[in-house]
């Protein structure tokens, strides 16, 4: 049986950040309240929402970085 997080995980490494925090950014638990704040800032602003939250000073390309390093470090890497 698939789950969410492996199929976040697929969609992850197969280069589809987009879906992949689609998945992701549903999640309660295991994220810390900064993170879930920035894979949803990294979500929306991959759907087309970037201006707004440059409008408010964020850095969009940098959320979405963070939020791929988030990803990695909580499932790709092997602890």
């Amino acid at each position: 049986m698939e789950t969410k997080t492996s199929k976040g995980i697929l969609l992850f490494r197969s280069g589809n950040l987009k879906e992949a925090l689609l998945i992701f950014s549903t999640f309660r638990i295991g994220f810390t309240k900064e993170e879930k704040r920035t894979l949803k800032i990294a979500r929306e602003s991959l759907s087309g929402n970037s201006s707004f939250y440059r409008q408010l000073g964020i850095d969009t390309d940098k959320e979405i970085e963070k939020s791929k390093s988030i990803i990695a470090s909580k499932y790709l890497i092997m602890k």
